[in-house]
Order: structure tokens, then sequence, then C-alpha cells
């Protein structure tokens, strides 16, 4: 028999959810992933104005964050999924709020109280309405980004020569998310979206898709909204 008539086999090795999700938004997850602002960051020549628009502003959305972290884990079965949202949780409360505190001191921004702008409403409402969704595999994949986009970023930033030297201005936010326990966390978040999608309808895989879609877009446009105080 050639090899041309051989009856046709299911493919061995089937993406994962985690792989459909970034295939479903390839391009806004690379416009995203090497955004300017990113290039900005790798080469320490954000300005002044771009800086504390872009902490202020992620301040505003962690504080959410840290919410819909909290009630992942409330709907969360396995006790192991419970401790990662949880340890998630606490990351962003005590870690990356830590060092925007650190970065404005070390870059001498001042800060004051700001309302949060277009793009950080959208996705506070972006993952906040997902947070409560019927299904939770839909509240897990609009949450997803957050995590793994920023530890992409990082891993992808810590191969530059530009980020190497000890006196980059952005240090604190580059060891940050370079750093191995995020990465950790990262792959963790991943494997979680893949195992609760395995559980699920195949109509609520496709929403996940959707809202997973929906915030890596939010990212780049959190991006976007810093980046134009140039």
């Amino acid at each position: 028999m050639k090899t041309s008539d051989k009856p046709r086999t299911k493919d061995m090795n089937p993406p994962s959810f985690y792989q459909r999700c970034l295939t479903a938004c390839a391009p806004a997850w690379e416009q995203a992933a090497s955004h300017p602002f990113v290039e900005g960051l790798a080469a320490g020549t954000l300005s002044p104005a771009q800086m504390r628009c872009y902490l202020i502003q992620d301040g505003l959305y962690l504080q959410n964050y840290i919410r819909v972290c909290r009630t992942l884990a409330e709907r969360a079965a396995d006790t192991a999924d419970r401790r990662l949202f949880a340890d998630s949780a606490c990351l962003s409360e005590e870690a990356e709020l830590g060092i925007q505190a650190g970065l404005f001191k070390a870059l001498q921004l001042s800060w004051a109280p700001e309302p949060p702008g277009p793009a950080t409403s959208a996705y506070i409402r972006q993952e906040s309405e997902a947070a409560h969704h019927p299904s939770p595999l839909v509240a897990l994949a609009a949450a997803t980004p957050c995590t793994v986009l920023y530890a992409e970023v990082g891993r992808r930033l810590a191969m530059r020569p530009e980020t190497a030297a000890a006196d980059h201005p952005f240090r604190l936010w580059l060891d940050l998310y370079a750093d191995p326990a995020v990465q950790e966390m990262a792959l963790q978040w991943s494997s979680c979206l893949n195992r609760w999608a395995a559980a699920a309808e195949v109509s609520a895989q496709q929403e996940a898709l959707e809202a997973f879609a929906a915030s890596v877009q939010c990212e780049l446009n959190f991006w976007e909204q810093a980046w134009h105080l140039r």
C-alpha cells in the first residue's frame, strides 16, 4: 500500500487548549508581546510620563486582578488550583505592587490618585464580568493572559543584551517578570487552562477562546494607553 493510500488517522498530538487560545489570537498576541512599549522597556527609553501612566494604571488594574484571582480560587474544585490562584493574588499584591512603589522611587516619579483610563476600565470590566460567567473555564481564560503574557515578555527581554546592565532603569520590572517563579506560575496557569477545558462543553470552550482573545486585546490596548504619552 502506498503511503498516500493509507487510511487517515487522527492527529496523535492535537494542540492543547492553551495552544488553541494562542492560535486564535496570534496577531494580537505577537503585537502585545513585541509592542513599542515593550521595546521601550527593554531599551530603558520610556519617558517619565509613559512610565508614570503605566504604573498608576497598572496599579488600578492589579487591585481588580487580585479580586479576580481570589474569585477563581473560590470557584476551583482542586486544592492545587485554589493554591495557584491564591498565590497569584499574593504575587500581584506583594511583588507587582511592590515593584511599582520601588520604580516610583527609583525613577523619581510623582504619584497622585487618578481615575482608570479607557483601556484600564475596559480590561477591568472584561475580567470582572468573565469571573462570574456560568462556566469557570471562561472565567479562567479571561484571566490567563495577564500572567502568561507578562511571563512571555519577561522571558524574551531577559535574552536581550540591552537588558543585562545592572543599572538598567527598569531593572526591578525586568527581574520580576523573568524570575523563574513567575515563569513557573505561567506554566501552571496554562496547564490549569488545559485541564479545565478538557472537562468543559464545546460551547464553553468556544466562549473561553473568545474571552482569552478579548483579554489579549485588552493587554495590547493597555500598552498603547501609556505608549501614546510620548
